[in-house]
């Protein structure tokens, strides 16, 4: 049977109050009242309409402990997001309030990194978190270390979906959040990703159970509990994208289920408006809410949803969270401080020196990527190298390059692999990334390359822009039969950034390096000492 999470009950609570001893002559009073009030609370809990309840929703937030600047304001940053909660809780005295990180929480900054995210748990403690729905950057440190992670927490892990090979729960990630006192429940499901989007050896041992199996089941406990307030975080799961799709479907079946008062899911598109709606279906209506990733992350914007009687007495708003809006909660001071004193020397030890300022462009070959891509090949041994430039976030300026600078270069890590292509399989990758300039909706997935050359024209049909006749390896015509031994990063090869050509060609993996790409670019950067950028001409536009 799984763990399911209880807080425990406070002071104030009803069953922990202590009322003078009733008297003789007023006991069969207090006797009636007291049936009264227990067929009361029996027919509330087999009530179906929830009761109302507000769910602050802060998703992706990236280990984000300072604010970053955005046109002016600085937004962001644990210490404007803890006043932005407060005062959310704040506005609604009396009503019941929890405050739940969606995905992604724990990595993404040297704060994090150099702390194996336990800066970021520190801080949602001290914020006041009620749980966190796991998504694949809570596995970037290991299991073990999300399972110390775990211990530390004063709210839980929830994936209902996640369990071990066998079958058997993990015992520190529950499948959901209940509140005895509110008997509000909130079942939260992992992306069905997590396990592709990681490294093996941190996610080994692991099962993904189907979300819809894993949804009944954890309702079914639920209701056992009593729960008459129950919402479903599966952001996991795009609603509203092509009707055929593979998330279409299980959205359709997750609609299905009898039960749930509240949807998250993702959405299929930043156009779309974010925002509840009731979706009309056979067994009674359902509200649905959906929110941009590319908004509702960093800690920026919470999404804060209410429950009530009536799905359209439910409400959705966007909060803003921005120094314009709010003050930085100077209870945390102390705790930003020492995360920031411990790191410093950490991130301030020199690592190389840069003999100018490299250049960084998402959308043509540039000296950042340049560097990146020739040191992988040369770690690797392969005879060429791609890497989706969006991979990279930061160039190295003229003088000193410290650990920060290197992590700040490569931020979300990643793992080499190897593969064998023929000539005609690299000149149809390369037409992939050719189909990202002048498209920054598709992502940042134009390949930096090493080992290689080759001109396109923008003016040739999709997919057919990469000149055949200009394509080089080690100096050398490109021939279209040949193989060649090519690396690359996980993310990219298994189908990340829109590139399902790997996949649809049959190609399989020769070999990953578990070494995470940020600690081998640190130590190729020691062993050189010094670099400098280089003059390109990798990569050619016709006709430009």
């Amino acid at each position: 049977m799984r763990m399911v999470y209880t807080p425990e009950l406070r002071a104030d609570h009803p069953a922990c109050s202590l009322e003078p001893q009733a008297s003789k002559k007023d006991t069969p009073m207090r006797i009636r009242h007291c049936v009264i009030a227990v067929l009361l609370i029996i027919a509330s809990s087999s009530c179906s309409n929830p009761r109302h309840v507000s769910v602050l929703h802060v998703n992706s937030i990236r280990g984000q402990i300072w604010p970053s600047e955005n046109a002016g304001a600085l937004t962001g940053g644990f210490s404007l997001l803890s006043t932005a909660l407060k005062e959310a809780r704040a506005a609604a005295p009396g009503t019941p309030s929890y405050t739940v990180a969606v995905f992604n929480a724990i990595h993404g900054t040297p704060e994090a990194h150099f702390t194996d995210g336990r800066s970021i748990v520190d801080l949602m403690n001290q914020t006041g978190f009620d749980a966190l729905v796991v998504g694949p950057r809570e596995f970037y440190f290991g299991l073990p270390a999300l399972e110390r992670l775990a211990k530390v927490a004063l709210f839980p892990f929830l994936a209902a979906n996640l369990v071990q090979d066998d079958g058997t729960p993990l015992g520190f990630v529950k499948p959901f959040y209940f509140d005895p006192k509110t008997r509000v429940g909130l079942i939260g499901l992992t992306p069905r990703q997590v396990l592709s989007q990681n490294l093996e050896q941190n996610v080994r041992g692991l099962k993904v159970l189907d979300e819809v199996e894993a949804t009944r089941s954890a309702l079914a406990e639920l209701k056992k509990l009593g729960a008459r307030t129950i919402g479903l975080f599966a952001g996991g799961v795009v609603w509203g994208g092509a009707p055929d799709s593979e998330d279409s479907a299980i959205a359709e079946r997750l609609l299905d289920l009898t039960g749930i008062d509240q949807y998250w899911f993702g959405s299929p598109s930043p156009d779309r408006e974010d925002g509840l709606e009731i979706v009309e279906r056979p067994n009674g209506p359902r509200v649905v809410m959906t929110q941009s990733g590319a908004r509702f992350t960093n800690g920026r914007i919470i999404a804060l949803t209410t429950f009530a009687p009536s799905p359209e007495g439910m409400t959705f708003k966007a909060i803003h969270v921005d120094n314009a809006s709010y003050e930085p909660d100077a209870s945390l001071a102390d705790t930003l401080y020492s995360i920031e004193s411990a790191i410093s020397e950490t991130m301030n030890a020199p690592v190389a020196v840069s003999g100018g300022d490299f250049s960084l462009e998402f959308e043509s070959e540039c000296s950042m990527g340049d560097l990146v891509v020739d040191l992988f090949r040369d770690f690797a041994k392969t005879d060429v190298f791609l890497l989706n430039t969006g991979k990279i976030r930061s160039a190295f300026k003229s003088g000193p390059i410290n650990r920060k600078a290197v992590y700040d270069t490569l931020p979300f890590g990643g793992n080499i692999v190897t593969a064998r292509m023929t000539g005609s399989e690299l000149i149809r990758v390369l037409n992939r990334s050719c189909t990202y300039v002048g498209n920054p909706q598709a992502g940042r997935g134009f390949l930096q390359v090493s080992g290689m050359s080759f001109s396109w024209d923008p003016s040739r049909p999709e997919m057919d822009k990469v000149l055949p006749e200009s394509v080089r390896v080690g100096g050398k015509t490109l021939n279209p039969e040949s193989t060649y031994l090519v690396g690359t990063e996980a993310y990219i090869f298994g189908g990340g950034d829109g590139y399902i050509d790997f996949r649809e060609m049959g190609i399989k993996q020769d070999s990953i390096v578990e070494l995470s790409i940020l600690n081998l670019l640190e130590a190729a950067l020691r062993d050189l000492g010094s670099v400098i950028p280089g003059e390109g001409g990798r990569i050619i536009t016709a006709g430009g």
